[in-house]
């Protein structure tokens, strides 16, 4: 068991494919959060209901993790921002989990490139904690280079 746990959600494949790089450069546990009530995949549908989902942080039924975050200092959890938040799967992640006197880092993939909004929110709800840090990522996906550049960055400072 390393130190450092990294949670994350992925909706499209890129906070997968955050994630993944990631891991090849830190030594973490992973864990992906897997719902059961997801919005459409595509269409209006997708940011209506993925929209009002994040807005008003509607139940995802999400599966249970096996790892235990209360054994781990470090915690990373990277996202797709959601109308300007995080998804409803990290919220009901840090209710189904909490945990306070960690160092936790944020990592927001967005198609602006701006998870300033979520980052607040996220902050808010995980007082108790300690931000060591953020990253914002914009369609990393689309800009794989750019991303695993950013991510080469953010695990060297966290070294």
């Amino acid at each position: 068991m390393n130190d450092t746990l990294l949670i994350y959600y992925s909706f499209e494949g890129n906070t997968e494919f955050v994630a993944k790089t990631l891991t090849e450069k830190l030594k973490v546990d992973v864990e992906r959060l897997q719902v059961t009530n997801e919005p459409p995949r595509s269409g209006l549908g997708k940011f209506l209901r993925g929209g009002k989902s994040a807005l008003f942080q509607e139940d995802p039924g999400l599966k249970p993790i096996t790892a235990n975050v209360k054994d781990y200092y470090d915690i990373i959890i990277a996202f797709p921002v959601w109308a300007g938040s995080y998804p409803p799967a990290i919220g009901a992640f840090l209710e189904a989990n909490p945990f306070t006197g960690r160092n936790v880092y944020l990592i927001g993939c967005s198609a602006s490139g701006n998870a300033s909004g979520a980052f607040d929110k996220l902050t808010r709800k995980l007082q108790g904690n300690t931000i060591l840090g953020t990253l914002s990522l914009k369609n990393p996906l689309k800009n794989q280079d750019e991303t695993r550049e950013r991510i080469r960055e953010f695990a060297a400072r966290r070294n």
